[in-house]
């Protein structure tokens, strides 16, 4: 099963997530559990996780085919002790909120060390990480893979072997591969998307793999530059997402759009799908 689709909206509503997924043909979706840019919010109430349940049910949406994202101010790797604590706590408050929604992974940015020593930041983001997993011993994070910018680690292959060798719960952590991130941290997915993928499963199992972001690229290979563009739109094309989309290893987890244009995403969805 090819789960695929967009990171909705929850405005509103969380629970209305799901049909705006629906709408569009989405067999899989992302979602932000509270507002991304605040360190606060409301708690999620009973009756709104019920009614997300609920729509999930309705829609026949099957939990492995949603990929919640963490907030951005979270800073596992930070060397500042109290934008540390805020960023576990934080942590913390959005997987308890995956839990009662029913689902049980999350996808989060392994931070930036800002200064000092990478493989330093490497390791505290593996502590925070196993801090958390030692509160949930049955939920998952997914880590997703950056374009490198500034002191950001988990660019290149051997951070992300580097971070989860650090990881004492390393059952329950997996990856998720950004497409634009491996363009701009200089993996070659345009030209090699085949080889990059298998240089990834040299060092981690397939069932390591727990979703992918699939993104073009606004920006060339190596600018360790972050720029979306809608796919077949950008500097990868679209024939690499032809191949990820056939690959046994992309069956069955979330392979979320996060592409700029909303007006295109169901034709993205469709070309995927008709080709898979």
């Amino acid at each position: 099963m090819l789960y695929l689709g967009p990171h909705v909206s929850t405005a509103k509503a969380i629970s209305l997530s799901v049909e705006r997924a629906h709408q569009i043909g989405a067999t899989g979706f992302a979602i932000f559990t509270k507002n991304q840019r605040q360190w606060t919010s409301n708690p999620l109430s009973d009756s709104e996780a019920e009614a997300f349940k609920v729509a999930l049910d309705t829609k026949s949406y099957n939990k492995k085919a949603i990929l919640p994202h963490a907030g951005y101010l979270i800073n596992p790797a930070s060397p500042d002790p109290v934008l540390r604590e805020k960023s576990l706590n934080l942590l913390r408050d959005e997987v308890s909120r995956c839990i009662k929604l029913g689902l049980d992974v999350i996808n989060i940015h392994p931070g930036a060390y800002k200064e000092g020593d990478r493989d330093d930041g490497i390791k505290r983001s593996a502590a925070m990480l196993d801090c958390v997993l030692d509160e949930y011993p049955s939920f998952r994070i997914a880590i997703e893979n950056t374009a490198g910018a500034g002191s950001i680690i988990g660019d290149t292959f051997e951070d992300l072997e580097k971070l989860f060798a650090n990881i004492k719960h390393r059952d329950q952590v997996g990856f998720t591969l950004d497409t634009a991130h491996l363009f701009g941290a200089g993996y070659d997915v345009k030209e090699n998307i085949d080889k990059v993928l298998d240089d990834f499963f040299e060092i981690f199992s397939s069932s390591k793999l727990f979703g992918m972001h699939l993104n073009d690229s606004l920006v060339p290979l190596s600018s360790h530059k972050d720029r979306h563009a809608s796919i077949g739109y950008g500097l990868i094309g679209l024939d690499p997402f032809k191949a990820i989309v056939r690959r046994s290893e992309c069956q069955n987890i979330p392979l979320i759009l996060e592409t700029p244009n909303e007006e295109l995403w169901k034709e993205e969805i469709s070309t995927l799908l008709k080709i898979s």
